[in-house]
């Protein structure tokens, strides 16, 4: 190529980079303008754009009530006993806690008489504790996915009718030896489960109730919807769908901490062999724990919305 040539292309190599750098630049302004958009809009979001405002940790223990969930009345000579649903049990027999009925029971007199009647079944109080897991969807409302767990004892006592004296229970290798002093119409306890445990978990609804706060203390109603396992040491557990009620006074201890004292009622059908049907039984849970507060929102977003709400 002859170098008046060359000279004669350069013009129009010129034109055609000073077009590809302005391409290049057109391109780019969008890239950067989007860029710019996506974080002013990230700046513009407002509190009730948040779908979830913050979240709690709660951690508690205390105890339940327990509950009595068989309560027999003694047999009268109009009584009509029928077969309850256990395996083997029969008109009045009283399920024992290894699966067996138990046999004073089945203890009677020369004439056929009962000598132990109206049974008794309970839960003894004891510890509870477990953990909490709070969504808020605003200022003063949260779910709370809970977890409880409460271990007590359950209890069988039968009334003696028959004649005071010394009572000695019938030889048995599935039962152990027991040796009374009775009197009549007093009550013996007659079997015990020492390892019966209550597990509980569901959903609540809870309102921080702070229109009424007073001496910095927040009061805190809920309800609550779960399921719950009552668990026997060698019987088949008895599982219901329950409801549940709450009442709780919160107080802070700093920016993100709580103490929370609260009282739980647990309401429920309690499956009971000996009468073929479900009993409705209550638990009460008194709690105090400790609360963690994890706020999600942006520092500058919780602080605009403090100050609109102090106003």
């Amino acid at each position: 190529m002859k170098l008046s040539t060359a000279l004669t292309l350069l013009p129009a190599l010129a034109v055609v980079l000073a077009g590809a750098v302005a391409t290049a630049q057109e391109d780019a302004a969008p890239a950067a303008a989007d860029s710019a958009a996506v974080e002013a809009a990230e700046q513009a979001l407002e509190y009730d754009d948040y779908t979830v405002k913050a979240y709690t940790l709660t951690v508690f223990g205390g105890s339940f009530t327990g509950a009595t969930y068989l309560d027999l009345q003694e047999i009268g000579p109009k009584t009509v006993v029928t077969p309850g649903i256990g395996t083997d049990l029969g008109p009045a027999d009283v399920l024992a806690y290894n699966g067996l009925p138990l046999p004073e029971a089945r203890v009677k007199d020369s004439e056929g008489n009962l000598r132990w009647d109206a049974a008794n079944k309970k839960i003894e109080p004891g510890l509870a504790f477990g953990g909490r897991i709070g969504i808020y969807i605003s200022d003063n409302f949260h779910l709370d996915l809970l977890g409880t767990f409460a271990q007590g004892k359950s209890v069988t006592t039968m009334k003696y009718v028959g004649p005071s004296g010394r009572y000695e229970r019938p030889s048995s290798p599935d039962f152990a030896a027991l040796k009374l002093d009775v009197e009549e119409g007093q009550r013996y306890e007659l079997d015990v489960d020492e390892s019966f445990a209550v597990y509980r978990g569901g959903l609540a609804l809870l309102y921080d109730a702070e229109p009424a706060r007073f001496w910095g203390i927040v009061p805190r109603l809920g309800f609550g919807l779960g399921g719950i396992i009552n668990r026997y040491s060698e019987l088949p557990d008895k599982t219901s769908l329950y409801l549940e009620g709450s009442l709780a006074l919160t107080y802070g201890i700093g920016k993100h901490f709580d103490v929370v004292a609260q009282a739980d009622v647990t309401n429920f059908a309690f499956e009971v062999d000996e009468l073929g049907y479900g009993n409705m039984v209550n638990y009460a849970t008194f709690s105090l724990g400790i609360s963690w507060f994890i706020d999600v929102l942006p520092p500058d977003v919780r602080a605009k919305h403090d100050a609109e709400r102090s106003r």
